[in-house]
């Protein structure tokens, strides 16, 4: 049958003790030490990882922020450039119309410089003919004072119907 021996059990029960308070100098400290750094780390990770998610949330604030104002900046200046193309378009036109007057002066100025040369030009033809005509009709009516005076007074005449 089963016999229990007595100094079989109590040598396995010191040595087992002998065993825990061994495994306890040697490995319990190191164990403890290893789970408190594991701890630490872990705790350290979760701080980063909260402190992460703030930075990342700060940074995310500031973009959106940045985001508005150069939005807003944009379209400042996209109304500066609507005013500053308003202003140079309303400028050409004005250059325009003081240009297209200057150019209706001169034409109307060569139109006039022209008329007074044809003017010239006819009472240069007409003169000639006025007097061969004027003499031949009263050559034998009127003296030759008389002639200057007529001619003098048909070319008024004409210089005032032109």
């Amino acid at each position: 049958m089963l016999e229990i021996d007595l100094k079989i059990i109590l040598a396995q029960v010191v040595t087992f003790l002998i065993g825990v308070f061994v495994l306890w100098k040697i490995a319990w400290n190191p164990l403890v030490s290893i789970l408190a750094k594991r701890k630490n780390d872990i705790s350290k990770n979760i701080s980063d990882a909260h402190n992460l998610k703030m930075e990342t949330e700060k940074l995310k604030n500031d973009y959106e922020q940045m985001i508005k104002d150069i939005d807003r900046k944009a379209q400042e200046l996209i109304q500066k450039a609507n005013i500053l193309g308003d202003e140079n378009r309303k400028k050409i036109i004005a250059e325009s119309q003081i240009e297209a007057k200057k150019i209706l002066d001169s034409a109307k100025k060569q139109i006039e410089y022209e008329r007074e040369t044809v003017k010239t030009d006819l009472r240069r033809e007409i003169v000639p003919i006025a007097i061969s005509i004027a003499e031949k009709v009263t050559e034998k009516l009127i003296d030759k004072n008389m002639k200057k005076e007529l001619i003098e007074k048909f070319l008024q005449d004409v210089a005032k119907n032109n």
